[in-house]
């Protein structure tokens, strides 16, 4: 499936876990365009649609054209795939949300650390 174009956009679709509609609203085309190229009719789509793609869900460009490489591509950092999809869906998140998830980060960093000093207490 994700040896075609179309496919490597179902897939990423479905991971970002967005409609269709929402996925070309993102990137400015209409849903019929990418409907098109969804469903093979168009089988060449526009550079600014694939860049668009990159730009807006930090696709690998390499992987949307052939499917070689990550599908996520962080810029100036290597990560493991898994935390490239996580940062790519977070930064899917109204900024609201995504202050709401940086709190909660927050807070369960600073209960670790209190989890951790208080051992190290009892420790020595």
């Amino acid at each position: 499936m994700k040896n075609t174009l179309s496919g490597r956009l179902e897939f990423l679709i479905s991971d970002l876990s967005i409609k269709q509609l929402d996925f070309a609203r993102r990137i400015n085309f209409t849903q019929s365009y990418v409907s098109m190229v969804l469903t093979g009719v168009k089988t060449n789509p526009s550079v600014r649609f694939l860049d668009a793609i990159c730009r807006e869900f930090n696709v690998n460009p390499q992987w949307l054209a052939s499917g070689s490489g990550s599908v996520y591509a962080i810029s100036g950092q290597s990560l493991q795939t898994e935390d490239a999809e996580l940062l790519a869906k977070y930064r899917l998140l109204p900024s609201g949300e995504q202050r709401i998830v940086e709190e909660i980060i927050n807070a369960l960093l600073l209960k670790s650390m209190t989890a951790d000093d208080e051992k190290k207490e009892k420790s020595g």
